[in-house]
């Protein structure tokens, strides 16, 4: 993902390098930008029915894009994976662990109330003179899959992990094909059409489609 050159350029980022580094920078690199430690996640949680979810990991609410997102500083950081660009189409889902989740969204959350809800993963860059969204863009595009809890009781202290486990966009790679023919009764009405004998290979483990330029 390229940073917009207004964002590498702007003067509150600048300042605010300058100042701890002790530089006299009037443009950042992006791995400058990155070691300025001013980015935070945003996630938005959009379920078929009931109410969207947004969620940051910053330490006070943020409003972005006209959505306001809620402050639930309990994300573990090292729970997200890394991402790298591929030009390759597969299903490469991701999980991340919140800790704490009050009762009233764990008890949704367990009792499927949002699986199959739309996940999206936003990296925000936070401008330390405002504390507001400067710029973000989108890591993480999928669908929850399903959660999963781990509580600790200890001295009548109970704490709760969660993982949400996530799918991405190309989910349906690993589903099973429902309601086709099988390839006898396919091939009976369409002689030498062997379009099914695939099923088996888009059912395997992994998938890769690949697309070249010619």
């Amino acid at each position: 993902m390229s940073i917009p050159s207004n964002v590498l350029t702007n003067a509150d980022l600048i300042a605010y390098w300058n100042l701890t580094r002790g530089d006299n920078k009037t443009v950042l690199t992006e791995k400058e930008l990155y070691q300025c430690g001013v980015m935070v996640k945003l996630i938005d949680i959009l379920p078929a029915t009931g109410s969207n979810i947004y969620l940051t990991d910053a330490i006070a609410d943020q409003n972005y894009n006209g959505i306001s997102y809620k402050s639930v500083p309990d994300f573990l950081d090292s729970s997200f994976s890394n991402y790298v660009e591929k030009n390759q189409i597969n299903n490469n889902g991701t999980s991340l662990k919140v800790s704490n989740v009050s009762q009233d969204y764990l008890s949704m959350a367990l009792r499927g109330l949002w699986n199959d809800a739309k996940v999206n993963i936003w990296m925000g860059i936070v401008n330390p003179a405002t504390g507001g969204i400067l710029y973000a863009y989108r890591m993480f595009s999928g669908y929850i899959d399903y959660f999963s809890s781990d509580f600790n009781n200890t001295a009548g202290n109970t704490t709760n992990e969660t993982t949400v486990n996530l799918n991405s966009l190309w989910k349906k790679l690993d589903q099973t094909q429902r309601l086709l023919s099988s390839t006898s009764v396919h091939q009976s009405l369409h002689t030498g059409d062997k379009f099914f004998d695939l099923i088996g290979i888009l059912n395997s483990s992994e998938q890769f489609w690949k697309s070249s330029k010619k």
